[in-house]
């Protein structure tokens, strides 16, 4: 069962706090999120401390950003007066301002389907292709992040605005105390250098992501069996591994003059028979791949270790299996690296003075790129909560904290909405693949690209739909990412992946497509060339073409 509060926890703390050991807020983890959050608070004057199990840099997996990213990047560093932040929205300006921070570009998504023992053969209609664009032109694209890069440098940048860090400590115990907290830091196993001492902090922000700090201590229950999708990965960063685009174009050439966008600058996906493969290119000869296997239908081999699981699965399929012959691991004696479950869901996500960003009350999937868009926007929700001053000068403190406690369950809500949401999102994908129907998988994807665009529109007119029992909110005009406030989209997509199992291939995509028409401006379904979105890009970008007009844009 859920406590509504943390248990109770009367002894002392071991080690007495001392004056320079007090803080406003603490962040539970130093990745880009608890970095970006804590700078925030630092710089609007309150007085935050990091605390973390390790050190930078060092390897995070989760490193494809999305136009909802770029957006939510520049209003923060907009709002906070964080000019050094703005850069990582778009490519072009990040290889200006930071060419010794590793990224790569995205211009959208692009998908292949493989069958086992065939080798793939681009077919003439693209019936075994899906390309979607996210952004315009290279200048304007969309990101792939290093994360030992990004997450070192936003680190960096939080101790330069005055945050204090603690890195190579864990959690020993929690003391609830009147109006905050006592934090017993103790020393890392991993790095026994970290002296223990004891923080105190009116408020605790858990950035730690799978680690679920706050989820252990206060015994807050996993409510994954909640979830749909049930999947496992096995992930690496490889060296000297082929581009898709030149494979596609020994088979058959031209067959890549009809993409709208190179297609290894992307977010790019193999549709296997298991589940998926991921491909993040980066500008240096690094590439992040990975599988990721729908575990309803598959059973992972535990007697197996995961490089041997994960070039059984490559063997399967002779063109990846050709293209990985000339790849190695970046880092052979530890990598590649299998997971167990991916999904995790908090029963809590907020309480009595603290709060779980996204990333820490949950996790979906990586099909479609929503880790560090979601994120951003739990990082921009929560700040303006924390943030919020009294608005009247008869308020009083008790006043003060209804409201924010209130702010809190606001945002603790979406965050859950969204998640739940994204699971819907990727099973229905999973779905489609466990019945072998890539045009099924394409015509659900679609109930992404549908949420994602009108997102981008709700962001761009800042037009959302507050609850009214929380008007008074700070944050209440932000539309929950991928439309998850919006009661008509969750019901179509419902509504869809019910339906698919008795739909034929033809019947199911012309479903979608009456079902999504309302969420519908950029012409899905209806695009010039088979499967071969250009026109789908971010607004700010430029304005979209008609459908009937779409052309390939330059690569």
């Amino acid at each position: 069962m859920t406590n509504s509060r943390p248990p109770a926890l009367p002894q002392p703390a071991t080690f007495p706090a001392s004056a320079d050991s007090t803080f406003d807020f603490i962040v539970i983890g130093s990745g880009f999120a608890g970095s970006l959050i804590a700078t925030i608070l630092q710089t609007q004057g309150r007085r935050v401390a990091i605390v973390d199990r390790s050190s930078h840099p060092r390897f995070a997996i989760g490193e494809s950003s999305t136009p909802a990213a770029s957006l939510i990047l520049s209003s923060l560093a907009d709002q906070y007066d964080l000019s050094w932040l703005k850069p990582f929205a778009k490519y072009g300006v990040w290889k200006s301002a930071y060419p010794e921070i590793t990224t790569g570009r995205k211009r959208g998504f692009s998908y292949f389907h493989h069958e086992a023992g065939i080798p793939f053969q681009p077919k003439p209609n693209h019936s075994n292709e899906l390309l979607a664009a996210a952004s315009s032109s290279d200048q304007l694209s969309d990101t792939q992040w290093l994360r030992s890069d990004v997450d070192d440098f936003f680190f960096k940048k939080a101790c330069e605005s005055g945050v204090a860090p603690f890195e190579n400590s864990e959690i020993g115990t929690l003391h609830r105390r009147e109006n905050g907290w006592l934090v017993d830091l103790i020393k890392s196993p991993q790095h026994p250098g970290s002296a223990p001492r004891t923080l105190a902090a009116d408020f605790l922000i858990d950035a730690s992501g799978s680690g679920q700090v706050l989820g252990q201590h206060l015994d807050i229950e996993d409510q994954a069996d909640r979830l749909d999708t049930n999947s496992h990965a096995i992930f690496a960063h490889v060296t000297g591994l082929p581009e898709w685009h030149d494979t596609l174009e020994q088979a058959a050439p031209g067959s890549t003059t009809d993409h709208p966008f190179h297609c290894d600058h992307a977010a790019q996906h193999h549709i296997l028979d298991e589940g998926w493969m991921w491909w993040l290119r980066f500008d240096s000869n690094v590439t992040s791949v990975g599988v990721v296997m729908d575990d309803r239908a598959n059973e992972s081999p535990a007697s197996k270790t995961a490089e041997a699981e994960f070039r059984e699965i490559i063997s399967r399929y002779p063109k990846l299996k050709t293209v990985f012959a000339t790849a190695s691991f970046s880092n052979a004696s530890w990598m590649p690296i299998r997971t167990k479950r991916l999904q995790r869901l908090a029963g809590q996500i907020t309480g009595i003075n603290w709060a779980m960003l996204p990333h820490t009350a949950g996790f979906i999937d990586p099909l479609h790129s929503t880790g560090i868009a979601q994120s951003l926007s739990g990082v921009e929700r929560l700040a303006e909560v924390l943030l919020a001053q009294k608005r009247q000068p008869t308020d009083n403190s008790a006043d003060h904290s209804l409201l924010r406690f209130r702010s809190l369950g606001h945002y603790g809500s979406i965050v859950r909405d969204e998640l739940t949401l994204i699971d819907q999102l990727v099973a229905g994908c999973y779905d489609a693949i466990a019945q072998g129907s890539f045009r099924k998988f394409a015509a659900f994807t679609m109930c992404y690209f549908a949420a994602a665009t009108t997102w981008e529109r709700r962001r761009l007119s800042d037009k959302g739909h507050p609850a009214p029992e929380i008007a008074s909110s700070p944050t209440v005009h932000r539309p929950a990412l991928l439309c998850a406030d919006v009661a008509e989209f969750r019901a179509a997509v419902y509504n869809l992946r019910g339906q698919m199992p008795d739909e034929t291939d033809e019947s199911f995509e012309t479903l979608c497509k009456e079902t999504l028409a309302p969420f519908n401006h950029v012409g899905l379904f209806e695009p010039h060339i088979p499967n071969m979105y250009g026109a789908t890009a971010l607004p700010e970008d430029g304005e979209h073409r008609p459908a009937n007009t779409e052309r390939p844009t330059s690569k």
